[in-house]
């Protein structure tokens, strides 16, 4: 296999960065509606949940494509 580009590198970097924000962003929505004490059917423990589900499976697919 050959080794990435220059441009390669910056876009997987990218990814890795977005997909951490979203995961943050996923967990600051969680704590924040659990701590106004929203349930676990609340809007944003909803979007808390897809938030974190769209990070941590972006960063896995991230992590599959580089091999």
């Amino acid at each position: 296999m050959t080794q990435p580009g220059a441009g390669e590198r910056v876009y997987r970097g990218a990814v890795r960065a977005f997909s951490a924000l979203f995961v943050a962003v996923g967990l600051v929505v969680l704590v924040v509606t659990l701590a106004n004490g929203g349930g676990p059917l609340s809007t944003g423990f909803l979007l808390g949940i897809a938030f974190l589900g769209v990070g941590v499976g972006r960063l896995w697919v991230n992590e599959r494509m580089g091999k």
